[in-house]
């Protein structure tokens, strides 16, 4: 028996994740319908200098280049390693934002830069300002919808179950209106509680969102419900 998964992240975000989960196995079959597009935008350089840049996303990492040389933090491993190809001074990596917000408040001080998508939450500039680092934003990035075509449609829709991974509450409602014609059994796994919250579609046989907000703990979260788990099996992590 086959577990599929359906990724709705970027392409290149998907593509990844479908890599490390079928070599898992032979029995996971991964599916590929990003809901969004990333597309750099133009922005304007700020004028002053910063101490901090801080980089959420790997997406950000291209516009960050006239800051390189800057003591750079970012949130999750894919956007440091971005980050570290590009040239930057890596002073630390955050498994989410909420860590970033609670250690970078206590320990630094000057004035920072967040680059960042159009949509996002956590509210970082904010939040460090209010804690006495003051931090500017600047959006590099859109997030643009993107809807299935048609053949796509006819392989998910055709599918008896699905695993489906929601990494942020755009992306959950987006999906929701794509996926209001699956009648299979829809799994669903949230990076927050508030990707569950979004969900507005077909019902499902189960929903959980995972412990600790990362990308990490959402690869063992999928791991761990496909068909014959690797970590059931006492196999090797993800």
């Amino acid at each position: 028996m086959t577990s599929t998964v359906l990724i709705t992240r970027p392409k290149e975000d998907a593509q990844r994740l479908a890599q490390t989960l079928e070599a898992l196995g032979s029995d996971v079959r991964c599916i590929i319908a990003p809901v969004m597009e990333i597309v750099e935008t133009p922005f304007e350089l700020p004028k002053q200098s910063f101490d901090h840049l801080f980089l959420t996303s790997r997406h950000a990492v291209p516009a960050a280049s006239p800051f390189r040389g800057v003591p750079t933090y970012c949130v999750g491993k894919a956007t440091r390693d971005a980050a570290i190809e590009a040239g930057h001074d890596i002073r630390g990596v955050f498994p989410n934002a909420d860590d970033l917000v609670a250690s970078l408040s206590e320990h630094v001080s000057g004035r920072a830069l967040h680059l960042h998508g159009r949509h996002t939450r956590g509210e970082i500039a904010k939040r460090l300002t209010s804690a006495g680092l003051e931090t500017k934003s600047s959006v590099v990035y859109e997030q643009n919808l993107r809807k299935w075509s048609a053949q796509e449609r006819q392989i998910i829709l055709a599918e008896p179950s699905l695993i489906l991974p929601l990494y942020s509450p755009r992306s959950a409602s987006l999906t929701a209106k794509l996926l209001g014609d699956f009648k299979g059994d829809l799994t669903l796994i949230g990076l927050s509680q508030a990707c569950l919250d979004a969900w507005d579609g077909p019902e499902t046989v189960k929903a959980f969102c995972v412990d600790h907000p990362d990308g990490q703990a959402m690869k063992q979260a999928i791991a761990s419900q496909l068909v014959g788990s690797p970590l059931e099996r006492g196999g090797r992590r993800v």
